[in-house]
């Protein structure tokens, strides 16, 4: 991160030291790391979670799938007058900047937990780097998910430019969020299409991803909703994905692991991390990176002694 590079020897020290001991407080565990399995950095906990559900009840699902450690995201759009009024039924927190602080402040409360580590985020869209971003909201929060579309691998390319563009105002670690997904391509059957034709990153692409990547904090998501809702099952969509993501992983890039669970009925999909990084040759330290972000984030900003 930008602001690690400014500390000097010594504060670099301590700040590593209070990373290290929150994590090992948040696992239980000596170990410094967290397996896939135990990681949700695309967690929806805001508005549309169940209107019977606590946050911490909310949080108490995700922990019975095994996870110790979440970003807690809402979909920042939603809590503007238009898409408020359309998708929102039952609101719990008003719209605009109130509602903004009353969901970061029951994720406020949630971090106070010691069974789990805990992130505050948004999912924020793509395109309002173009049409205008509200920057007090992001600057709420510890870190940023992006809501990638589907594109053709340069235009993913030019976004992750303009997200980087984004962390130079705003050096917080961020996420794109779905990353893998082509343009023109129905979900649903790889019939009548070749392992390439389903790909969505050419080599040429992948070089730049791993040259634009390799030092940020900018990290790639494998979405286990998207994946295995449909990709997983299909066996060139399957070679495909992984033909897309291998070269990135043995580059060394980060990358997160996300349910991308919004509601009660998401927590009975089949979420295996562990299976898919195996799959892809990401280690546990290219999904722990972020987490070591966080927390030396929160250490020097004085969240952690």
């Amino acid at each position: 991160m930008n602001s690690l590079a400014t500390l000097d020897r010594r504060r670099f020290l301590l700040t590593a030291l209070g990373a290290v001991t929150a994590l090992r407080r948040a696992s239980g565990s000596p170990a410094s790391l967290f397996n896939p399995n135990q990681l949700d950095f695309h967690y929806h906990g805001g508005l549309e979670r169940d209107e019977k559900l606590s946050i911490d009840e909310w949080i108490d699902m995700g922990v019975a799938m095994g996870r110790r450690c979440f970003l807690l995201v809402d979909h920042l759009e939603l809590y503007r007058p238009e898409p408020y009024k359309k998708y929102i039924k039952h609101p719990r927190y008003p719209s605009g900047a109130e509602g903004h602080r009353e969901f970061l402040k029951e994720v406020d409360h949630a971090r106070k937990r010691r069974d789990v580590l805990i992130f505050s985020g948004w999912e924020v869209i793509e395109d309002e780097i173009e049409t205008g971003l509200d920057w007090e909201a992001l600057r709420l929060v510890e870190a940023i998910g992006w809501h990638i579309k589907r594109h053709n691998g340069h235009e993913l390319v030019r976004r992750i430019r303009a997200i980087q563009e984004v962390q130079k105002q705003l050096p917080v670690p961020m996420i794109l969020y779905h990353p893998f997904s082509r343009a023109g391509t129905k979900p649903e059957s790889s019939e009548g299409r070749s392992i390439n034709d389903l790909r969505c990153l050419s080599s040429d692409v992948q070089k730049q991803m791993i040259d634009l990547l390799g030092d940020s904090s900018l990290h790639l998501e494998i979405n286990l909703s998207w994946v295995f809702d449909y990709r997983w099952r299909d066996r060139k969509m399957r070679e495909a994905l992984i033909e897309d993501i291998r070269p990135l992983a043995e580059a060394g890039l980060p990358f997160t692991v996300g349910s991308d669970d919004h509601r009660v009925e998401d927590q009975s999909r089949e979420h295996n991390a562990d299976q898919l990084c195996a799959a892809f040759g990401i280690r546990s330290r290219q999904v722990n990176r972020i987490v070591g972000e966080l927390l030396a984030q929160r250490a020097i900003s004085g969240l952690v002694p």
